[in-house]
């Protein structure tokens, strides 16, 4: 006599397919997840002022120092000052030219440009002093051109 197996399966095709559907969605979010905070991240980190500067002899004690400053943050910025800093590494606070006053506020993506007068020995590099909701900050120093 000739005994019927039984056939045994492992999960029905409903259920593989509810779970395959399952496991790609959990997937897809865990994807969508690390790409948003990966992108968070890099917003985070572009955001700052562009800062470039140059310096320009008026006479032999003046110094024009011309300061541009773009907002990447995304709320304003106020700019509260500029200090120079001098080759023995001391710094001197730099005044603005007449008509310019400080501080200066700068909405996101706005560009301005301060005219700075150095009565002084011309300074190697400048630091921009500003604030973001109310704390304060600097620049990283950057060189005259």
């Amino acid at each position: 006599m000739i005994r019927a197996r039984k056939s045994r399966r492992g999960l029905s095709p409903l259920i593989a397919a509810v779970v395959l559907i399952s496991a790609t969605i959990v997937g897809g979010m865990l994807v969508y997840q690390y790409f948003q905070s990966s992108l968070g991240r890099a917003q985070a980190m572009a955001q700052g002022l562009a800062v470039t500067a140059s310096s320009m002899p008026l006479n032999s004690n003046t110094t024009l120092i011309e300061v541009s400053i773009l907002n990447n943050y995304n709320k304003p910025v106020t700019i509260t000052g500029v200090t120079g800093i001098l080759a023995n590494a001391s710094t001197v606070t730099l005044k603005p030219a007449s008509g310019q006053e400080l501080p200066v506020q700068l909405n996101p993506g706005e560009k301005n440009t301060i005219i700075l007068v150095s009565n002084q020995t011309v300074p190697r590099a400048v630091v921009v002093h500003y604030s973001v909701d109310g704390v304060e900050h600097q620049s990283d120093p950057v060189q005259l051109g």
